[in-house]
């Protein structure tokens, strides 16, 4: 690790060298390569929580981009954090209309998935339901994947870019990991832009996980990990699909984004939807941000509401505050409030 450090270090020292004093083949190495990263750290505070607030560092990203000629391209992104590599991918682009993507990303499903953490409003960045369906915190949905997985897809723009398309094979196990049966998953994803502001999406995930299962007394196989949840076949395998339709509405002064999805975990269905809205330059570089998500799943059902503020003090460089309200039928709901600092360079 830290050889890996000093390595990513000396190659991002490398490329900020003044051009003037670059040899040839630094130049050359700086035209083909390019290197960020962002990290993120604040406090939060729960009122329902033990220990009721705590500091944290919750990403430590660095990313290597290589453009190889104009046909080729390629990515490296590596959590410091949790130790752990998110994406690995090569692309080759014949055309706008056509791009072939191989290796390690995000599953283009939805619209929330794709965006990059440093751009999404609210700390808790992804929405109860994005979470759920893809990101995975649902166990029966790729744990741990981070909205990640391992394939290929071909994608592109048509139409001067008002219709964009995604079709993906990929193994539905996640980041990191080998693929756990010998079914993969087909992801397809369409969007259209009847007017620069305004897009509308739709995305489906059709595939079969696979879990650990035993028989329950009634001869039923079941997972202890879904309770509830029945459609698993003896080796564990059970039908995944996933499905979702949405808009986003990108002006000046307001941004919103809106979503509604729905799946089906072997014989149990499931479904939410949220909306997330900011109101940009209130005052200079202030944003107002506000959001509600519900999600209604085997765990039961939650509604979250977060409010809040975020001020962009440098580029992709911002600070944020939201209180949030979150509420699980049958329990007392938690209040929480949330700051993070967010460094981009």
């Amino acid at each position: 690790m830290k050889k890996l450090f000093a390595l990513l270090l000396s190659l991002v020292t490398i490329s900020g060298l003044a051009q003037d004093n670059k040899p040839s083949w630094l130049k050359s190495l700086g035209e083909h390569f390019h290197f960020n990263g962002y990290a993120m750290a604040g406090w939060q505070y729960h009122d329902k929580s033990t220990p009721s607030n705590e500091f944290s560092v919750d990403k430590i990203i660095f990313i290597a981009d290589a453009k190889l000629n104009d046909k080729f391209s390629a990515e490296f992104m590596y959590d410091f954090r949790k130790t752990s590599m998110h994406e690995l991918w090569v692309n080759y682009r014949p055309c706008e209309a056509v791009n072939i993507k191989v290796g390690q990303f995000k599953t283009p499903f939805s619209i929330e998935n794709p965006i990059a953490p440093v751009i999404l409003e609210t700390i808790n960045l992804t929405s109860l339901v994005t979470t759920d369906m893809v990101m995975g915190s649902n166990p029966l949905m790729m744990p741990a994947g981070a909205g990640r997985d391992i394939g290929i897809t071909v994608y592109g723009d048509l139409l001067d870019k008002k219709l964009s398309y995604d079709l993906a094979v990929m193994n539905g196990a996640g980041r990191n990991c080998k693929d756990i049966n010998s079914q993969k998953d087909f992801v397809a994803r369409l969007s259209v832009r009847p007017v620069k502001e305004l897009m509308l999406s739709g995305s489906m995930i059709l595939g079969k996980g696979n879990v650990a299962v035993h028989k329950n007394e009634d001869g039923v196989n079941v997972c202890d990990a879904a309770p509830g949840v029945t459609g698993f076949s003896d080796n564990g395998n059970f039908t995944r699909n996933r499905f979702a339709a949405g808009c986003q509405l990108k002006t000046k002064p307001v941004n919103l984004r809106a979503e509604y999805m729905w799946g089906k975990d072997g014989d149990y269905n499931s479904n939410g939807g949220y909306a997330t809205m900011s109101v940009n330059n209130v005052v200079k570089k202030l944003d107002l941000v506000a959001s509600y998500d519900h999600l209604n799943n085997f765990q039961g059902v939650q509604n979250r509401y977060t409010a809040g503020v975020q001020y962009w003090f440098y580029k992709a460089c911002r600070v944020q505050l939201n209180y949030t309200h979150h509420k699980w039928a049958g329990r007392d709901g938690e209040n929480n409030i949330l700051t993070q600092v967010q460094v981009a360079f």
